[in-house]
């Protein structure tokens, strides 16, 4: 699946036909006998669903306030197995501005036909079981699970969503996790607004038709006609590689469309298209951004004088100072988002607020401190990568902190665990854009080049008696090991303990050393029982226990996309096998070594008749590695797994 972004093509009239074929028409309700007897896909016989069709329409709607967009979907989905009851569970996220505009969904319809003894049974969705959800303070969602799908059932839905914001139209994806047979969209445009758009990883539409629609409409007495564009893509495979990405909207089959301009009826144009230095600008004046700096300076000075001693320290000292003291005294609320939503009065009387909140305060103190520090926007690997060719407000959804001490570094204050000079691993996302007073426009690498490393050292004293090992196992966590780590376990012994059961067995003891020392490693002591392989006169013992990777996630047998590691990592394995009494070592794996400019892996094992030792490691040298490297990584985790998993086996004398 090949990335292809189609540049500032504008929406306005061509025609233009690809494919003479004739587009899909269905009615809800209404099966055919092929539908519900189908037992597979005959393109991937492996898929346990399969989408039918897929089809959706915008168009704009007049009403006594003005233009709505409405937009339709018709959804029909074939399950195989029962098992793949995920794709039952439908949401439909819709967007709330905050401000008192809202997007609307409405009439869902769902239904399910499963064949009985041969007779075809009809569940429709009981509307009392569509729930309600808050996502964020910016978006909600439509929930709801689908009656009684077994085996062989087909299901589908359609639904209303009816938006004010006419910025976005709704953008339309063409792929799914299961292969889809057809899908459509329609974009039914008024001449008043240009749209451009991103067609991603769609090298040719299956069918593509732009036309004039036939009956006339009017505004305020000008008479105009509909622009209709139809897209259509066939037989499409499921997205299955999920694996070392950053959003599977980065690269699965879509379309984006983005407003680029309005044409008013009364004459004149107005562009919304901006470019970066125009959107850098209009931050710097905006009063929940640039002129909330400013707003903050006030405040930041006051703690700056009276909670903070400075003197006497040198710039990137200051810096930690403050950073730790934002993290200490304001907490994250948990909501993303590059604006301020509270005024600095009523974010520093609560002490907490959102990433923006936080972060344009932090920048408030440093400058008061006299600090060169400016904000960075950026989109968080979640929300996707920025198109750099589009500069749309929208497309940033974080805002972070650029310090210019010697040497300079980005940082958050919103993260407990990291240390000051680090960002988390959301955020490590390609670029961001520097907001400064400055003309020039200056985008900064966010991908990390710091090394992070977590070492595990095993020691198995093998009982006499029972002949399971005890084990001591230690571990020890740098940089961005030591944050997930810290993340995750928040220094709480009994989850340490029941995700480590898993790796070692039944365990007795956990300590931690420096949970609350972010700039230090993070220790972990475990003691356990591990279960040894007991076979006739022989016992199998496994030296990283269940530590190393165990499974490869890389099947595909290509890839056009990056596999991305989030950041450079090192797993370094030692292991001690004392040889019980009457025992001797009836064979050890082969010693391996590769060191290249991709990867660096090591595994030696050495036998001096009482203690059997074990040392390895496998280093990925890049955080990321593009698509034509993805044969070797694939083949390089294969290794792993595959020689860090191996057994000793000891042999009982005779």
């Amino acid at each position: 699946m090949k990335h292809k972004q189609i540049s500032s093509l504008i929406l306005s009239l061509f025609i233009t036909s690809l494919v003479h074929s004739q587009k899909l028409d269905v009615k809800f309700g209404e099966f055919s006998r092929e539908e519900i007897k189908m037992s597979s896909y005959e393109k991937d016989t492996t898929a346990k669903a399969v989408v039918l069709f897929d089809i959706g329409k915008t168009s704009f709607m007049d009403t006594d306030r003005g233009y709505i967009i409405k937009f339709t979907r018709h959804k029909r989905i074939k399950i195989f197995d029962k098992t793949a009851s995920e794709f039952a569970e439908i949401t439909i996220p819709y967007y709330v501005d905050g401000y008192g505009k809202t997007e609307i969904v409405k009439n869902i319809k769902a239904v399910t036909f499963t064949l009985e003894n041969n007779n075809l049974i009809e569940t429709k969705l009981d509307h009392s079981n569509i729930y309600d959800e808050q996502i964020n303070e910016r978006w909600h969602q439509k929930k709801f699970v689908f009656p009684d799908v077994q085996d062989g059932s087909v299901f589908e839905f359609t639904y209303e969503l009816e938006t004010p914001f006419f910025f976005n139209i709704p953008d339309w994806t063409f792929q799914d996790k299961i292969p889809t047979i057809y899908s459509e969209y329609e974009a039914r445009m008024i001449p008043f607004y240009d749209y451009v758009f991103i067609a991603q990883g769609i090298k040719k539409f299956d069918y593509q038709l732009s036309e004039i629609a036939g009956s006339d409409r009017s505004y305020r007495g000008i008479k105009f006609k509909d622009y209709v564009h139809t897209y259509v893509l066939k037989d499409i495979p499921a997205f299955k590689d999920e694996s070392y990405i950053t959003s599977v909207n980065d690269y699965i089959m879509k379309m984006d469309f983005q407003m680029s301009k309005v044409k008013y009826p009364t004459g004149g144009t107005k562009d919304i298209m901006s470019t970066w230095t125009a959107l850098n600008e209009a931050l710097m004046k905006h009063k929940n951004f640039g002129k909330y700096i400013k707003s903050a300076s006030r405040y930041a000075k006051k703690i700056i004088e009276e909670d903070l001693q400075l003197g006497g320290l040198n710039n990137t000292l200051k810096a930690q100072k403050i950073i730790e003291y934002v993290k200490l005294h304001f907490s994250w609320n948990g909501s993303h988002g590059k604006y301020a939503h509270q005024t600095v009065k009523e974010f520093v009387n609560k002490h907490e607020g959102n990433v923006a909140e936080i972060n344009l305060f932090l920048i408030a103190m440093l400058n008061e401190a006299g600090i060169e520090a400016k904000p960075i926007i950026l989109s968080t690997r979640s929300h996707g990568k920025i198109p750099i060719d589009y500069p749309f407000d929208h497309v940033t959804n974080y805002v972070i902190a650029f310090v210019n001490t010697s040497p300079a570094f980005l940082t958050d204050a919103t993260k407990d665990h990291l240390p000051y000079n680090m960002l988390p691993v959301k955020c490590l996302n390609e670029k961001g854009l520097i907001v400064d007073e400055e003309e020039d426009i200056k985008w900064v690498s966010l991908n990390s080049q710091l090394e992070s490393l977590e070492k595990i050292n095993i020691q198995h004293n093998i009982d006499s008696l029972t002949l399971n090992t005890k084990a001591l196992v230690a571990i020890q966590s740098t940089n961005y090991e030591a944050y997930q780590n810290r993340d995750f376990f928040e220094n709480d012994t009994l989850k340490i303990k029941n995700y480590y059961d898993a790796k070692i067995g039944e365990i007795n003891i956990v300590k931690t050393r420096a949970f609350d020392k972010e700039m230090h490693p993070y220790a972990i002591n475990l003691k356990g029982t591990y279960q040894t392989e007991q076979l006739i006169n022989k016992l199998i013992i496994k030296p990283f226990l269940n530590f190393p990777l165990d499974k490869n996630n890389l099947t595909l047998k290509e890839r056009s996309y990056p596999v991305d590691f989030e950041y450079i990592k090192e797993k370094q394995f030692s292991a001690t096998i004392k040889i019980p009494k009457k025992y001797k070592t009836n064979s050890l794996p082969e010693n391996y070594s590769i060191d290249n400019d991709l990867i660096n892996i090591n595994l030696n094992y050495a036998n001096n008749g009482e203690t059997i030792f074990v040392i390895g490691n496998y280093k990925f040298k890049k955080s990321i590695y593009v698509a034509s490297e993805y044969d070797r990584i694939k083949t390089y985790l294969n290794t792993i797994v595959n020689k860090f998993n191996q057994y000793v086996v000891l042999e009982k004398i005779e």
